[in-house]
């Protein structure tokens, strides 16, 4: 298959080139599309057979569910059977952003966009490309676009990394404007409980609907794949100079680089002369860099990548989550 690849400004996007792409998704093909979160790979949710083209995409276990992206309120009605009062207070506020809203399915869901199971995650993406699109072409079941397992991209040269030949059409709208995946709230149940910790921390949800939810279980319901890769990610707990560069110590460097975001760090690693990414002090600047600096370090031939953490609070929550998973902790996948 040919990919048309397609440049398309991200905050003022073609009309004639969003209704191209649009015209694919009718036709039941994949597009590529820029969120605010990472590139979405679609298909009309309401078409089986297009959507199962998804897994094969991707190669992507077909139990798993997708989620779907709606350009408006109205949207949402048909593919649920009721929106909870809190869920519509939650929509007002952060609505379109990267919240995930999981809801009892309606019969107009195919199964294989739910998992096979009776909800639905829903979001409304805050990019004007992924906007565009959902009005022209209606709601579109997406998630990463990326092959299953590789890390989320969040620039059109990622997806062509990952699914060039594979897709009709990939729009290109740039960087992604966070990074960090959607938080998956799910409100088909009471108390509330996130699935997924993502751009919006808890403490933000708990502002509009106090006390609904419960503290997510040890074992995430929803939950992601670790990155496919032979590079070994671990997580510094040390200090400069402890047993957490043990390997660079004892001069076993070649194919060790450190991801840094403080000074104190960045300098222990120049004077070990460690190649070095640098990530930015603000943990919601560090989710876009983070899964760029995955797939450039595993291009550079990065063997082992020594990654300083962030505060596990807000933002950083989030960050640090998918930097444990890729450092080993296995998880199911549930993207954008």
């Amino acid at each position: 298959m040919r990919t048309r690849y397609c440049k398309v400004d991200p905050r003022c996007p073609d009309a004639a080139t969003v209704e191209c792409a649009a015209g694919y998704l009718r036709r039941g093909q994949l597009v590529a599309f820029p969120t605010e979160t990472v590139y979405g790979l679609g298909a009309l949710a309401t078409d089986e057979k297009a959507v199962k083209q998804i897994f094969v995409a991707k190669g992507r276990p077909p139990e798993k569910p997708l989620i779907v992206h709606v350009s408006s309120r109205e949207q949402v009605y048909p593919l649920v059977r009721e929106i909870p009062e809190e869920a519509a207070r939650l929509m007002e506020v952060f609505w379109p952003g990267p919240l995930t809203l999981v809801m009892e399915a309606s019969d107009a869901v195919p199964q294989v966009v739910r998992g096979y199971g009776s909800t639905v995650g829903v979001r409304m993406p805050a990019h004007p490309v992924a906007l565009a699109l959902i009005e022209r072409a209606g709601p579109l079941a997406a998630p990463s676009a990326n092959l299953s397992g590789r890390p989320s991209p969040t620039c059109a040269a990622h997806v062509r990394d990952d699914l060039e030949g594979r897709i009709a059409v990939i729009l290109d709208g740039g960087d992604t404007f966070t990074g960090v995946e959607s938080t998956v709230l799910d409100v088909s149940r009471r108390p509330f409980r996130i699935l997924r910790p993502g751009a919006i921390p808890r403490e933000q949800l708990e502002q509009v609907v106090p006390g609904s939810i419960e503290a997510a279980p040890s074992h995430a319901l929803v939950r992601q794949t670790r990155p496919s890769t032979a590079m070994k990610v671990i997580l510094l707990t040390d200090k400069p100079g402890d047993t957490s560069c043990a390997a660079v110590q004892a001069g076993e460097a070649r194919g060790v680089a450190m991801a840094v975001h403080s000074d104190t760090w960045l300098d222990w690693a120049n004077r070990l002369a460690v190649p070095v990414f640098r990530m930015d002090p603000d943990p919601v600047v560090a989710g876009v860099q983070w899964f760029g600096i995955l797939r450039e370090a595993e291009s550079r031939g990065i063997e082992t990548l020594l990654v300083e953490p962030y505060p596990e609070e807000g933002a950083g929550t989030a960050l640090m989550e998918r930097v444990r998973r890729c450092a080993g902790v296995d998880t199911d996948e549930v993207k954008a």
